[in-house]
């Protein structure tokens, strides 16, 4: 399933998104329409509506992005980094290891990716240009120890950090209930609440929102 979504406050950015792999990942490709860079958020599975996307607009992917490393995120990361080798790989370094994790291997019935290393490594602090536009990048670890969220003033990419009313699963070995969700109210609910939000599952939603009614926060 694919979905055109508006970018108000940006009238030259493109945010396509992509319903991909058995658990319906989120994965979303961002462009420029001036400079015609491209960034893909979270190349869930091998899919052929990831190049048709990029063809169509005609954009040079200049970043590939995983907000964590669980498998259901990142099945179709081998496949985009042979269509775009001049792609940077970004990621925290923190999940590295989890590409190679045999319970979740088995779990999401998914190959496992052995020797992932970022070209740009992610952290807080860290910042991706995409034509005019800057992304900074939040650390939020609990879901996984190197998750991320991906903000810019009005919109952030979560991940599986935050839901339409959920947050993260938190019963993986290194997962962190408690710091996953003071870092969603220390971190997230504190960005202007009309702020958009576009999960790695599901229906996008806004801060306010989640902050008003969410039943796991």
């Amino acid at each position: 399933m694919c979905q055109n979504i508006i970018l108000e406050a940006y009238t030259n950015m493109l945010n396509r998104k992509l319903r991909l792999g058995l658990l319906g990942t989120n994965c979303y490709i961002l462009g420029d329409e001036e400079s015609r860079e491209g960034l893909i958020i979270d190349p869930a599975a091998i899919s052929n509506s990831i190049p048709e996307t990029v063809t169509e607009h005609q954009l040079n992917v200049k970043y590939i992005l995983l907000t964590h490393g669980h498998l259901d995120h990142m099945a179709g990361l081998e496949y985009v980094r042979k269509l775009y080798p001049e792609a940077k790989l970004c990621f925290n370094p923190s999940d590295s290891h989890l590409s190679e994790n045999i319970e979740l291997v088995s779990y999401l019935g998914m190959p496992a990716l052995p020797n992932l290393v970022p070209d740009i490594s992610l952290d807080e602090g860290s910042t991706l240009e995409l034509g005019k536009t800057r992304f900074s990048v939040i650390s939020i670890p609990g879901h996984t120890p190197g998750g991320i969220c991906l903000y810019t003033p009005g919109y952030l990419f979560s991940g599986d950090t935050l839901f339409n009313s959920g947050i993260g699963r938190s019963d993986f070995e290194e997962s962190d209930t408690e710091a996953l969700r003071q870092n969603i109210i220390n971190r997230l609910l504190s960005l202007p609440p009309e702020t958009l939000v576009f999960p790695g599952h599901g229906r996008e939603t806004t801060i306010g929102r989640e902050k008003a009614g969410n039943p796991f926060i």
